[in-house]
C-alpha cells in the first residue's frame, strides 16, 4: 500500500488547507493519505468538522509545534515509523525547509511542494522566496505551481528556476454538490439581489474596490464578504466612511460556503496582480454563480481568458459599478454567465486533479 503524507502548518480556514483537505480525503486503491499537521495548536475547525462524509477517508496526524532542527527531528521520527512514499507540501516557506531536510536523510525523494502565490515585482521577501526556490531545486523537489500565472511570475524574476508542469487547485464537485443542493432548494424571500465574495482579508485581495463600487447600487442589493485576516479593520473602517454598516457586510471565516453560495446570485472576486488561483472560484462554479472578477492573470486563467466569467481592471470602481448592475439588472446575463460556470468546472474536479499529481510522482 503505497503512503503519501500531505504536509499542512496548521489548520486555518482558506483555500489552500481546502485543497489539502480535498487530496488527502481521496480514496484510491492501493494509495494510503495522511494529512500531516505540523502545527497542533492551529487548529479554527470544529471538532466535528471532519466527522462529515466527504472526509470518511482523511486520516489526520498532528504533531507538536517545533522550529527549526527540532522541527526536523520530529518530522524524521514521524517518517521512520509510517514510511511514506511520496511527500506533498502545502507551505513554501522556511518550514518547508526543515521538512523537506528530514525527508532527504531518509532518502525520501518523491517531495512535491505546492506553489500558491504569485510574486508580482522583486522585493527582499520575493528574492528570499526566489532563494528558496533554487534551494528546492537543488534538493531535487518538485516545484508545482497551481496555476501558469504564479509559473510565469516566478520565471520573469529567475528563468533558470525548475518547475513541473501546472496542476490546478480542485474541490469534491460531488460533495460540494450535495451541501449546496440542500440550500437552493429554499426560495430567497428577498428581492434584492445578493453579491458575495468568499477570501481571505490580506494584501493579496482588493475587497476595497468591491466595497466602494457597492456602496453605489446598495439600494439594489446586499454584500457578503466571507473571510477574515488582517485588513479587517481597515476594511471596516472604509464601510463605515461610506455610510455602510460593516455587521451585515462582514461575516468572518464560515465553514457553510456551499450554503452560503446557495443564497447567492452573483459571485464577485475583486482581487490583485499577487493572485496565484483563488479556490473560490472554482466554488462559485459549482453554486452555478454568474462571476465577475479582477484581470489579473490568475482570475484570466481560471475564468478561461474570459469566456467564464466578466474580466475587470484591477481597481476600477466604475467599471466594478458598471457590470454589477447589468448583471443585477438583467436575468439573462446572469443565466449566461451562470451556464458558462457549469461548463468550465469539469476542470477543476478533485479526481482528475489527483491524478495529475500521482503522474507527476511516477516521473
Amino acid at each position: 500500500m503505497k503512503k503519501i503524507f500531505h504536509f499542512l502548518d496548521g489548520f486555518k480556514i482558506g483555500g489552500i488547507e481546502n485543497l489539502a483537505f480535498t487530496l488527502s480525503s481521496v480514496d484510491k486503491p492501493n494509495i494510503n493519505n495522511y494529512l500531516i499537521n505540523i502545527n497542533h495548536d492551529l487548529n479554527d475547525y470544529l471538532d466535528d468538522y471532519f466527522a462529515q462524509d466527504k472526509f470518511k477517508n482523511l486520516k489526520i496526524i498532528s504533531l507538536k509545534k517545533r522550529k527549526g532542527i527540532f522541527l526536523t527531528l520530529s518530522i524524521i521520527k514521524l517518517l521512520i515509523r509510517e514510511k511514506p512514499l511520496n511527500i506533498i507540501i502545502y507551505f513554501n516557506n522556511i518550514t518547508s525547509l526543515w521538512v523537506l531536510i528530514g525527508a532527504k536523510l531518509l532518502k525520501i525523494n518523491n517531495v512535491a511542494i505546492c506553489v500558491q502565490n504569485s510574486i508580482e515585482k522583486l522585493s527582499f521577501r520575493n528574492l528570499k522566496s526566489i532563494f528558496l526556490m533554487r534551494l528546492f531545486n537543488l534538493f531535487g523537489v518538485k516545484l508545482v505551481p497551481c496555476s501558469k500565472a504564479i509559473l510565469n511570475s516566478y520565471l520573469m524574476i529567475d528563468n533558470k528556476l525548475r518547475f513541473e508542469e501546472v496542476i490546478p487547485n480542485c474541490i469534491n464537485v460531488k460533495h460540494f454538490k450535495k451541501e449546496f443542493n440542500k440550500e437552493k432548494k429554499i426560495t430567497k424571500q428577498n428581492n434584492l439581489k445578493t453579491i458575495i465574495m468568499v477570501a481571505r482579508l490580506d494584501e493579496i485581495k482588493d475587497q476595497e474596490t468591491l466595497i466602494k463600487a457597492y456602496s453605489r447600487i446598495k439600494d439594489y442589493c446586499n454584500l457578503i464578504l466571507i473571510g477574515n485576516g488582517r485588513k479587517r479593520i481597515y476594511l471596516e473602517k472604509i464601510t463605515i466612511n461610506l455610510g455602510l454598516n460593516p455587521k451585515d457586510i462582514f461575516w468572518g471565516s464560515r465553514l457553510d460556503v456551499p450554503q452560503l453560495l446557495a443564497k447567492a446570485d452573483i459571485f464577485a472576486f475583486s482581487t490583485s496582480f499577487k493572485e496565484g488561483f483563488g479556490i473560490a472560484l472554482i466554488e462559485a462554479m459549482a453554486a452555478e454563480l454568474p462571476i465577475i472578477a479582477s484581470d489579473v492573470p490568475a482570475c484570466r486563467e481560471v475564468l478561461d481568458d474570459g469566456k467564464a466569467g466578466i474580466l475587470i481592471p484591477v481597481k476600477d470602481v466604475d467599471t466594478w459599478t458598471k457590470e454589477l448592475s447589468q448583471m443585477i439588472s438583467s436575468r439573462e446575463i446572469r443565466d449566461f454567465y451562470s451556464k458558462k460556470s457549469i461548463k468550465n468546472l469539469k476542470n477543476y474536479n478533485v479526481q482528475s486533479v489527483f491524478n495529475k499529481w500521482s503522474d507527476i510522482f511516477e516521473r
